[in-house]
Formats: C-alpha cells, sequence, structure tokens
C-alpha cells in the first residue's frame, strides 16, 4: 500500500507544481474544477445513501409499531442500494450545481460570486424539496445537498483565491507544504512513536504521537517555505508559525471529520480514482479544511470588519 501511494504521488506532485506555478492559469482553472466535480460527486455518493436509509427506516420503524398495533403486514425494510442509479443522477446535479457556482465566482468576481453562490444553494434546497416526494425523502435530500456544497464544494473557491492572490501561487503551495508534511510527519511519527489513541471512536489509528509529530512537521515546513521561497508571507515569521500551527491542526481535523463521515457512511474510502489513496476527497479532506484558515491567517492585514 505504502509503495503505491509513493508511485501516485511522484506521477501526479510534479504535474501539480508546474500547474500552480508555471501552468497557465486557465489550466489550474480546468483541474480545479474537475477536482471540485470529483469531489462533491464522491461525497454526494457517500452520504446521500445513508441519509436516506436512516430517515426512511426510521419512518418504516414508525410506520411498523402502527402497523404491528393494527395487526397490518410489515413491510420489508428500506435498501438504498435497489437506487444506485438514482443516486448517481443526484451526485452528478450537485455536483454541476457547485462546479456552475465556482465557475460564476472565478469569472464574475467575488460580489457576483457570492449572489451565484447564494442563488445557487437556494436553488439545490428547492430540487431536494420539490423534486421528491414524501417527507422523509425531501429532507433527506435537503441535509444532503447543503452538507456536501458546504463540506466537500465552498472550500475549493478558497483554494482558488489562495491560488490567485500571489504570483506562482504561493500562498497555494504554502497550504500543500503544511498538509503534505503533517500527513508525512503524522505517519512516521504514529509508526514508530504511536502508542496513545488520539479519537479511537473515529479514527483508531491515529496517535497522539502522530499528531503531535505532523503538527511539527507541518510547523517546520511552513518555516522552511517561509525563508526558502516566501520571504514575502505576510506577518513575516510569525505569519509562518501561525499558519504552520493552526493549518497543521486544521488539517489533521479535516482528516478526522471525514473520518466521521466515512464511518457514518459504512465506507472504508470515498472512491478508488486515486491507486493505494482511495477517492479524490479521501487525498483533499485535510486541504479543504486547511486553506480556508490558512487563508484567513494570510489575509487578516488586510481584513475590514
Amino acid at each position: 500500500m505504502l509503495k503505491t501511494r509513493v508511485m501516485t504521488a511522484i506521477l501526479l506532485l510534479p504535474l501539480l507544481l508546474w500547474l500552480i506555478i508555471k501552468g497557465p492559469q486557465w489550466s489550474l482553472f480546468c483541474v480545479v474544477l474537475v477536482a471540485l466535480f470529483v469531489s462533491v460527486f464522491e461525497m454526494a455518493m457517500m452520504i446521500q445513501p445513508r441519509l436516506d436509509q436512516m430517515l426512511r427506516n426510521y419512518a418504516r420503524f414508525e410506520a411498523d409499531v402502527l402497523n404491528s398495533k393494527s395487526g397490518q403486514a410489515i413491510e420489508p425494510p428500506y435498501n438504498p442500494s435497489t437506487r444506485s442509479s438514482h443516486y448517481i443522477i443526484l451526485a452528478v446535479f450537485c455536483a454541476l450545481v457547485m462546479a456552475i457556482i465556482f465557475s460564476a465566482s472565478v469569472y464574475f468576481g467575488h460580489a457576483a460570486g457570492r449572489g451565484v453562490l447564494v442563488l445557487g444553494l437556494v436553488l439545490a434546497m428547492m430540487a431536494a424539496v420539490f423534486a421528491t416526494r414524501g417527507i422523509e425523502a425531501e429532507m433527506a435530500r435537503l441535509l444532503g445537498f447543503i452538507i456536501t456544497l458546504i463540506y466537500a464544494g465552498l472550500p475549493w473557491m478558497i483554494v482558488w483565491d489562495l491560488y490567485v492572490k500571489e504570483p506562482g501561487g504561493r500562498q497555494l503551495l504554502l497550504v500543500f507544504v503544511v498538509v503534505w508534511m503533517g500527513d508525512t510527519g503524522g505517519y512516521f511519527g504514529g509508526r514508530f512513536l504511536g502508542k496513545t489513541k488520539l479519537a479511537p471512536n473515529k479514527s483508531p489509528k491515529k496517535t497522539w504521537e502522530g499528531a503531535s509529530a505532523g503538527l511539527t512537521a507541518s510547523v517546520a515546513g511552513s518555516l522552511v517555505y517561509f525563508y526558502w521561497y516566501y520571504p514575502e508571507l505576510p506577518g513575516g515569521i510569525t505569519g509562518a508559525i501561525l499558519v504552520g500551527i493552526f493549518g497543521g491542526i486544521s488539517g489533521q481535523m479535516g482528516d478526522l471529520v471525514e473520518s466521521v463521515i466515512k464511518r457514518f457512511t459504512r465506507v472504508k474510502d470515498s472512491g478508488n480514482l486515486l491507486p493505494g489513496h482511495g477517492g479524490l476527497l479521501d487525498r483533499m479532506d485535510a486541504v479543504l479544511f486547511a486553506a480556508p484558515v490558512i487563508w484567513f491567517i494570510l489575509s487578516w492585514p488586510e481584513l475590514r470588519f
């Protein structure tokens, strides 16, 4: 597994770095748009069947109680696997909505983008309620759309904003450095030093020792990046330390949140797109959580409340 993960990273990492540093803006836009689409699709395919199952089975339980008291026949429990093609259509619809929101925000700018964002969310919620029948199905769609768009869709807008804020995408590269260093430090720290479980009910393999090693690696990576490549980083060395600490923590929290979602939805990986890594969301979960936090730290001098 480790060998496959390393080989996948060796093949894809140089291409990603070239796109961010030297590639034309339109090429990275296309990559981010595809990544956003895939992430939202994977998330919708994970969570929507589970929400359907829970809400419909709860409604079935209530009906069973009433039927058993009245002597009527009890219907079999709802099985979401019988509607797999239906969920693919829902996931594609959700991904298209978020792709349109993202494209509009990039093309029209932040002011119009915010309006398109709100409009897209409202239309998605309307579709969730009025394109389905039954209170349970409507509520499952509503919750699924909102969770999917917020978790797997909106952070990509921050990723793009970090890319365009500095020449050569230096702020976006900083996010990847902090997250990748944290992942590497956490993996080897947990493997060789890990003893105390961090959150056994969420991710049984994570340890406090691994988390500490990952955080240390994130801070070290941020400082090295600051001195070697980005001396104009807002806040200087203090900003680099803050980015390493809070970016590293938020990246680890993003990993834990996805672990909770996968345990809730009863899946091992969000997909199988990347050999050795699982789905795209499995690789980007930490980035999608760290990016908004790092954006806030780096944008603090410019913010006006």
